[in-house]
């Protein structure tokens, strides 16, 4: 019987139940969905030109998820933030969303700060800490998140949470009927990839497999750079492995020219590509040609094409995808996908400072 397979390889790996938060991702949306458009927002706030997301780490990955569906669908841009510094630009006509699981992230609050100064329209998505204390006295729109698990784990509230505060306000089109579709679709997409699916039939087993040993590489276009980018965190913090990400049609204009050096490098990769027929013809094009230069190149790859019918979809069937793929991968590298300990480590010696 293959490895993932075997139920006593997840009884091994995973102690704290890792891949039960990765399927509950449908509950999460729901749930945030109708407490976020309960929440409630000043009417000045549909009248902003700029929105920014401010956030680190898995808090941040939900600002650009939402960040690729106003540049599809918005009519505002729409920015993240990982820093200790907003830009000039940031004032009263920016909607500054600050998001961080903990509500303790240094970065976010000295974003928030600043914002603050800056008198931007803000809103708040924490599970407590400074953030939802400051939040709280300054009267800001709070959205709190009830979860427990790993931040990276509450990406359907870090994504839902500002999606429907900004749907709320018709700063993008998205509607009831739209999430529940989505819902639906990830309810069966997480029977499918569950570990009782056997690996000949399970699509996040079988991608797993094929990475085990490689170094993983993600390419993502338009709305789904932000899918990408979450491939490659979660390969990182759940699989305990290297991972990288890149953007078509950027890539096509460098990053193919590196694949020959250094030596043997290309034989040791692969590569995902997450493709939508949503995205601009001409992108999908660069698809099919980037794949055979990868052919040529001895690259191991899949394309892989997000399920649904609208964007949103698309995202949350790639995001689950992933975190399935990720939870394998680490099951395959004898690790637990929960554990943390090197980001706790620099977290403790940046405490000491």
């Amino acid at each position: 019987m293959p490895l993932l397979d075997t139920p006593e390889v997840y009884q091994q790996h995973d102690p704290t139940n890792m891949v039960g938060r990765i399927a509950s991702l449908p509950d999460q949306c729901q749930k945030a969905w109708e407490q976020a458009c309960a929440v409630q927002l000043p009417p000045s706030y549909a009248s902003v030109d700029s929105l920014v997301f401010l956030g680190v780490g898995g808090s941040a990955i939900g600002g650009d998820l939402v960040a690729g569906l106003a540049q599809l669908e918005g009519h505002l841009p729409a920015t993240v933030l990982r820093d200790y510094h907003v830009p000039a630009w940031v004032g009263p006509r920016t909607l500054a969303i600050a998001s961080s699981y903990s509500g303790n992230t240094e970065e976010t609050l000295t974003m928030y700060r600043q914002a603050r100064e800056r008198k931007a329209s803000l809103a708040v998505v924490t599970g407590g800490g400074l953030l939802m204390d400051m939040a709280e006295a300054h009267e800001v729109p709070l959205f709190k998140v009830t979860y427990q698990g790993e931040a990276r784990s509450a990406i359907g509230y870090s994504f839902m949470a500002p999606l429907a505060l900004l749907c709320q306000l018709g700063l993008l089109p998205y509607r009831q009927g739209d999430v529940a579709e989505a819902i639906v679709l990830l309810r069966q997409l997480a029977e499918g990839l569950s570990p009782p699916v056997p690996a000949v039939q399970n699509l996040a087993k079988s991608i797993a497999l094929a990475m085990h040993g490689k170094l993983p590489v993600v390419y993502g276009a338009g709305f789904l750079v932000g899918a990408a980018r979450r491939w490659k965190t979660q390969l990182n913090e759940n699989s305990k492995s290297w991972a990288f990400y890149e953007e078509l049609p950027e890539l096509a204009h460098n990053s193919v020219e590196g694949y020959a050096l250094p030596t043997g490098t290309s034989l040791g990769a692969y590569v995902t590509l997450l493709h939508s027929y949503l995205l601009h013809p001409r992108v999908s094009a660069k698809y099919q040609a980037v794949e055979e230069v990868l052919v040529e190149q001895s690259v191991a790859y899949r394309q892989i094409d997000a399920v649904g019918e609208t964007p949103l979809a698309h995202l949350l069937s790639s995001i689950m995808l992933g975190d399935f793929v990720s939870y394998y991968l680490a099951m395959l590298n004898s690790v637990d996908p929960s554990s943390q300990q090197v980001i706790d480590q620099l977290k403790r010696r940046l405490a000491r400072e």
